[in-house]
């Protein structure tokens, strides 16, 4: 049959199925998709009938047909279409009436391979969730079981250290309790990360005294500022009230995270810590803090997957300074759990700015007269106030800075080797290789060489190699 009003090549080529019948269900035309999908030749399907066709809607139990009813189809969208060889697909279908002839047609697709895909993506949904789920559990269980030997370690080696008066067994010792620490706080990353991913993880609201807890933070890394003999610099804002209500040790994880990171990449300068309460709502405060440093930087490049989990700049630095790569994921999201945002600023080889800001709660609140715009600063002030200070170019070799910096510390390192004290020589020792980084290679094998002597606590070989530097480093730099 001919049906002139339908553009025969758009029907005939369109990838939906078009099947055209008339009231009592007998099918009078159909495309070339219907016959490929339905597995009839073209001149069969006028044969059939539509009951046929949707053998669901319209079989008996005896195996014949229910008269065709029109009905039973419109007002579906997902239904069964038979082929010749009795197996089915799934089809969506849409029904129309052509009015002026009395006839309907029906536009179908295949949605069978849809909906076997949206079967398997919810299968693996399922597994992914039941995978996660036993991973998280056995997280927890191994975290539990490494932590007991550290603690017991850490509990017997505290005790020795009261009874140890050899100086070289308590620095042993000192080094035991330092790599259990480390310990502690990779087995804390893991099982922080672990929760934060079933979605376990929860901030509380408790009110703590700020400005003990900055103290806190500050006495943790004091010390091993102090050892690396690298400037100290903080600044916290006197309006900041005293008393806040907040998670205190989720904030403090997080300015230790971002403090562990300035002091392990930072061998010669400065780390400025810079506190300020940038807004106050009634009860809730906004406080906008900058942990910033005169370390090895990080490219532009480098910064696009800084806070992504189990990531470091690049292989080297996990070999060289170790760690898992989650402590700035984690630290991103405690940040966001409390309602703010962190950013990072650096260039390679001249240091790094890490500020963020949290919104915390206090129950001093301000005079109903302050106008939000009265307490509100831009945040970039501060960041152009830091900016300004300790711009120096301590690693380029040949500037002022770098060379003062080199001879206050071969100064340092000469009377460390001549008291003994090796693992302070060590550290300076590895402080003035990279303050010659970008030396030629003659003086750097000259550094190497001297601090491997000095890992040896070899004394005259030390004092040989500190003598060969010094010399090699007046050639280069002028009087020293």
């Amino acid at each position: 049959m001919e049906f002139e009003w339908l553009d025969s090549n758009v029907v005939e080529e369109t990838i939906e199925i078009v099947l055209v019948f008339d009231e009592h269900g007998s099918i009078l035309f159909g495309n070339k998709s219907a016959r490929e999908k339905l597995e009839y030749r073209e001149d069969e399907l006028s044969k059939y009938n539509m009951t046929q066709i949707f053998r669901q809607e319209f079989q008996k139990e005896d195996g014949g047909y229910f008269p065709f009813d029109k009905e039973k189809l419109f007002g579906k969208t997902e239904i069964a279409m038979y082929r010749k060889n009795s197996s089915c697909f799934l089809a969506n279908i849409r029904f129309f009436l052509l009015e002026r002839r009395g006839l309907y047609y029906l536009l179908a697709e295949d949605i069978s391979g849809q909906k076997d895909t949206e079967a398997r993506i919810r299968q693996l949904k399922e597994e992914g969730e039941n995978n996660r789920r036993l991973r998280n559990e056995f997280t927890a269980n191994v975290t539990h079981e490494l932590r007991t030997p550290v603690n017991g370690i850490k509990g017997h080696v505290t005790t020795l250290l009261d009874k140890i008066v050899d100086e070289e067994d308590r620095r042993t010792l000192e080094v035991i309790l330092y790599c259990c620490d480390n310990m502690s706080a990779i087995i804390n990353n893991i099982l922080d990360f672990s929760k934060m991913e079933a979605g376990k993880f929860t901030i509380e609201e408790k009110e703590f005294d700020f400005y003990k807890m900055m103290d806190k933070v500050i006495a943790t890394h004091v010390a091993t500022i102090s050892k690396k003999e690298l400037q100290l610099r903080v600044y916290v804002d006197e309006k900041i009230p005293q008393y806040i209500i907040g998670d205190e040790l989720r904030l403090n994880q997080i300015l230790n995270n971002l403090l562990s990171n300035a002091v392990k990449f930072t061998s010669v300068g400065y780390i400025t810590i810079d506190v300020n309460k940038t807004m106050q709502i009634n009860d809730e405060v906004e406080l906008f803090f900058m942990v910033k440093d005169s370390g090895i930087g990080i490219s532009k490049e480098e910064q696009d997957r800084l806070f992504e989990s189990f990531s470091q700049v690049d292989a080297s630095i996990t070999r060289r300074f170790g760690g898992t790569g989650l402590g700035l994921s984690i630290t991103k999201q405690l940040v966001e759990m409390m309602h703010g945002t962190i950013h990072v600023e650096s260039q390679k080889g001249k240091g790094s700015t890490f500020s963020f800001y949290v919104k915390l709660h206090t129950g001093q609140n301000m005079e109903e007269a302050q106008e939000r715009n009265e307490i509100y600063q831009k945040w970039s002030s501060f960041t152009a106030e830091a900016e300004d200070s300790g711009k120096g170019e301590y690693f380029n070799f040949g500037d002022e800075e770098n060379k003062c910096e080199i001879k206050k510390r071969m100064e340092k390192l000469v009377l460390s080797i001549e008291l003994g004290a090796w693992d302070k020589a060590e550290t300076l020792a590895a402080t003035i290789k990279s303050l010659v980084e970008n030396g030629d290679s003659d003086l750097k094998r000259v550094v190497l060489r001297m601090e491997m002597a000095i890992r040896k606590e070899n004394y005259e070989k030390s004092m040989e190699m500190h003598a060969k530097l010094k010399e090699a480093l007046t050639e280069r730099l002028g009087e020293f």
